[in-house]
């Protein structure tokens, strides 16, 4: 497997190996925090699940990484920072994850839109999860220009309550109007421009049949000519007069 991921895991997931999964949610008394476990697939060796003790469990799943102890820094409240093993997938992982897991967790822990609505139409649902993706992205942009002003951003609530009161407070006229171009009248169709040159005309050609009258019918030209080996031509009482000679009625 020549593709390298790595990432965390729902321990639920089928074929994801037992023995790694931890079921306590604290890290449990006696217990080094930073020690690891890991197991490596039989059918595809480059496949590793591994569990790490960080302040709870953290569950990874990666193909190709190295095992091998680093250390990571860690604060501790009301004491310095210090630095706990880990293995190299770890520190790889919070090295690259580029903020999505991050993202995910502001937008399913806590002020989900999407969850707190049920919708018969999917997408419906599917449009909250899309507000919900838009809000966090607009709170990391808060949080990024208050970095760069130097100032101290608000926390997320109390920043969703202030955007709400924004949003309540814009008119008509803080919209920019789109002014749509004027449509370019149309012109004559397709089936205007067919119908100017040739003209479909019905045969008036009567038939009694079974003692009912009837329009005499006649193999449509296009159907004959386009028909394969095992398809009928259908019948039709139109004709074309523009496409006719004399008695010889073009039949379409």
């Amino acid at each position: 497997m020549s593709l390298y991921v790595v990432g965390t895991i729902v321990t639920n997931r089928l074929g994801f190996d037992r023995r790694v999964v931890e079921k306590k949610q604290t890290l449990p008394q006696g217990k080094e925090r930073g020690s690891f476990t890991f197991s490596r697939s039989i059918a595809i060796p480059t496949v590793i699940a591994c569990h790490w003790w960080d302040r709870k469990p953290a569950h990874y799943l990666a193909t190709g990484p190295s095992m091998a102890e680093d250390s990571i820094r860690r604060n501790l409240k009301g004491a310095p920072a210090r630095n706990f093993k880990c293995p190299k997938l770890v520190t790889d992982y919070q090295r690259w994850m580029g903020g999505v897991d991050v993202h995910d967790q502001l937008r399913l822990q806590s002020y989900f839109i999407q969850t707190s609505f049920r919708f018969q139409k999917y997408h419906k649902s599917l449009f909250m999860g899309l507000l919900d993706m838009a809000l966090v992205n607009a709170y990391i942009t808060h949080k990024k220009t208050c970095a760069i002003k130097r100032l101290t951003p608000k926390p997320r609530g109390e920043w969703y309550i202030l955007l709400h009161k924004q949003l309540l407070q814009l008119k008509a006229e803080d919209f920019v109007e789109v002014l749509t171009p004027m449509d370019a009248p149309a012109g004559p169709s397709r089936k205007r421009r067919r119908h100017a040159g040739h003209k479909h005309v019905q045969f008036n050609d009567w038939v009694t049949v079974s003692e009912v009258q009837k329009r005499r019918q006649r193999s449509c030209k296009v159907c004959a000519l386009l028909r394969g080996d095992r398809k009928k031509s259908f019948q039709t009482t139109y004709y074309c007069e523009d496409c006719s000679k004399a008695d010889a009625k073009c039949f379409l």
